[in-house]
């Protein structure tokens, strides 16, 4: 295990300085528009995508096309998918591409309209749904599949640690999402006075029951993390081995956003990007690990601050990334996410 900056891994949403008249050919379709609107937080395909405007596969590839060629969207491969999303311009005086940046605002301002979010609450839930029908119905095999990859044990010392630092004991309320076999859940039960595990697969819950139920200050919950109130009652948050499983990873920090105290921590374990295809089938996999820098971007706009980040040794292939964030409520996006 190390700890090293981020920037270790080429970012795959930072383009260079684009062309002003290419860019403003390219923005100034009102379709393309649209879609770069939709592309502002999640990675969608050229297929879902199509499933959103009622358009043909090769028409939207059309437009994808242009935004590409003026640097506007950025794709990656996961198996035989290629997904598009919108590139990353830093708005900060100076910064290359920063005018970029101000048209991407003036999109924003005007948020996709109700059909459009409809079909890509659509899209999210057919994610999800693929998701659970694996855990529905290979709970049973999955200590087995999580092996393949990486063992709860491995990363779970450098997720404790992260989160605990030189305190033996901190008090308050602490929420996992996605609490596994219960591993984390056990370990939070002597920091924290109330632990609540959430997971909407209640075969899921059924393993961690089994490692908490001689800890009467852990409560489970079986529910979609996205539907927790609003309410700010966490001092601190762990999502280990998750958010690759999540319909829309943007939308699980602004998620944490909601429910984390000012100040509290926010703790993630995730699988660097990578390209075995197989865990998808195998494992329920919705998107093949994220690449440091797309970490940090999601969790920046919804108003975390990164204070550190730390890779583990590379296993089967496979690397893990164990990324914690403090939220800081005075650089927070107002009101939720456009989708």
């Amino acid at each position: 295990m190390h700890t090293a900056s981020s920037t270790q891994t080429p970012s795959p949403t930072t383009p260079g300085n684009p062309d002003v008249v290419q860019v403003a050919k390219a923005i100034g379709d009102p379709l393309r528009a649209n879609v770069l609107r939709v592309l502002a937080r999640d990675s969608f395909a050229v297929q879902e995508l199509g499933d959103v405007f009622a358009m043909s596969q090769p028409a939207m590839s059309h437009h994808l096309k242009i935004l590409a060629a003026a640097g506007l969207v950025t794709k990656r491969r996961e198996g035989t998918t290629i997904f598009y999303q919108r590139a990353f311009y830093p708005s900060a005086e100076g910064a290359d591409g920063a005018w970029v940046a101000g048209l991407f605002a003036a999109i924003d301002a005007e948020a996709p309209d109700a059909d459009l979010k409809r079909k890509i609450a659509g899209i999210h839930k057919v994610r999800q749904q693929r998701s659970l029908d694996f855990f529905a119905n290979q709970a049973d095999a999955l200590a087995q599949q999580t092996a393949l990859i990486c063992d709860p044990s491995v990363y779970a010392p450098t997720v404790l640690s992260a989160l605990s630092g030189e305190s033996k004991s901190h008090g308050g309320a602490a929420l996992e999402v996605g609490p596994g076999s219960g591993t984390l859940l056990t370990e939070l039960a002597g920091l924290y006075q109330q632990v609540v595990g959430v997971d909407m697969a209640g075969q899921m819950l059924d393993r961690a029951r089994l490692a908490v139920e001689a800890h009467d200050n852990v409560r489970l919950v079986e529910r979609d993390f996205n539907e927790l109130p609003a309410v700010r009652k966490y001092d601190a948050m762990v999502a280990a081995m998750v958010l690759h499983h999540m319909p829309s990873p943007s939308a699980f920090f602004s998620q944490a956003s909601r429910v984390l105290k000012a100040n509290g921590r926010l703790i993630v374990a995730e699988l660097c990007d990578h390209s075995f295809d197989w865990v998808k089938p195998l494992c329920g996999d919705v998107w093949l690990g994220f690449a440091p820098d797309q970490l940090n971007r999601w969790a920046a706009e919804a108003g975390f601050t990164s204070t550190h980040h730390q890779f583990l040794a590379q296993r089967n292939g496979f690397r893990v990334q164990v990324a914690a964030f403090v939220l800081n409520l005075k650089h927070q996006r107002t009101g939720k996410p456009h989708v």
